[in-house]
């Protein structure tokens, strides 16, 4: 009996095949030598009372859940007025609202995504200063106060994770000139511990210019850092000129882990698509031209190098935001929505870290 010819390339598919059966082998074993899971986030990030309600936020999630990340970091903003103020309100014009907050979180779970809830303060009209000062100039009975209210409005979100099955808690973030008070932060941590029972982390900013800050690591279990560093003076850098900064920042961030005996959570991480990005990349307000290149750069450098370091557990992109039609060619903004630098987002999230 005559056989039919096989099919013109079947040794080609058969080579792919074969590659691919082989290349998922080694991941497969990669993952068993180091089993640890590495938290794949982005950070969503909405500022009105019902940024997180609707069907455009709905989208806007789905379009996160595309870049194949595993976690979202859900942003809720508090206010007080200026940087002396002792009273934080959480239910301004600019904070989601608590029904439109849990049901993102919800949403976010029906999509298989895992969530951080992380609460931030800001100022509400104080344009000279920024929440790290909050502090500075506070005497014994307006730190009582201050403390106070802090403790209500983070308890307040720490009951919300824990009734909504969030997986991961942040008590707090880049608030510099509080963390002096270690005692009071570790009762406020200690709090929080009897209402939510899921990992806590606090997100600092601090590793480059002050690592020693922070001195209560060991009542949390991950150690934040929001990531904002200079990594080269170059406006046009290489992928190659970026690894060389992150070279020198890692030192930094793995000596920090190894202090505490605890893995680095990197809470933030940011770049925008635009002329010198690569320098002072949390300036939020730098005017200039789209520059999609040098974002896309920064993507490749960041996923690189923090690929495969056991002290780090994972990383939040900065930013997503619930509305679907930001980002894209002509965007300036933190987005990788719709530019090179979600692709390079896409295929790395592939890949084990």
């Amino acid at each position: 009996m005559k056989l039919n010819p096989r099919p013109r390339g079947w040794w080609l598919a058969s080579l792919l095949a074969f590659g691919f059966i082989l290349f998922s082998g080694f991941i497969w074993f990669g993952q068993l030598r180091n089993p640890r899971v590495f938290q794949k986030g982005m950070s969503f990030t909405g500022y009105t009372r019902e940024a997180y309600a609707g069907w455009l936020a709905e989208e806007s999630m789905k379009n996160l859940k595309k870049t194949n990340a595993q976690w979202v970091s859900l942003l809720v903003t508090a206010y007080q007025e200026n940087v002396n103020s002792t009273t934080i309100d959480y239910n301004s014009a600019f904070t989601p609202s608590d029904e439109s907050v849990v049901h993102m979180i919800s949403f976010a779970h029906q999509l298989g995504l895992k969530v951080m809830l992380k609460p931030h303060l800001d100022l509400l009209n104080d344009p000279n200063h920024w929440r790290g000062q909050i502090g500075q100039n506070f005497n014994e009975a307006l730190w009582q106060q201050w403390l106070n209210s802090y403790r209500q409005f983070i308890l307040h979100y720490a009951l919300m994770a824990a009734e909504n099955g969030v997986e991961q808690f942040c008590i707090g973030c880049e608030l510099d000139s509080t963390v002096s008070r270690a005692q009071d932060w570790r009762q406020i941590i200690s709090e929080i511990r009897q209402i939510y029972p899921g990992p806590l982390v606090y997100a600092d900013d601090q590793v480059e210019s002050r690592p020693e800050a922070v001195t209560f690591w060991d009542a949390l279990d991950l150690i934040g850092q929001d990531l904002y560093p200079t990594l080269t003076a170059k406006v046009n850098p290489s992928v190659s000129d970026l690894c060389y900064g992150w070279s020198r920042l890692l030192v930094k961030i793995k000596a920090l882990s190894e202090k505490w005996g605890k893995p680095v959570l990197i809470t933030e991480i940011g770049y925008r698509s635009v002329r010198g990005a690569a320098q002072d990349p949390w300036d939020w307000e730098k005017q200039g031209p789209v520059d999609l290149v040098v974002q896309r750069k920064c993507y490749e450098a960041a996923l690189k190098m923090v690929a495969g370091r056991p002290y780090l557990t994972g990383m939040f992109w900065w930013q997503w935001l619930p509305d679907p039609t930001i980002g894209g060619p002509q965007d300036t903004g933190f987005s990788p929505h719709g530019k090179p630098a979600e692709q390079v987002l896409r295929l790395r999230f592939l890949l084990p870290m």
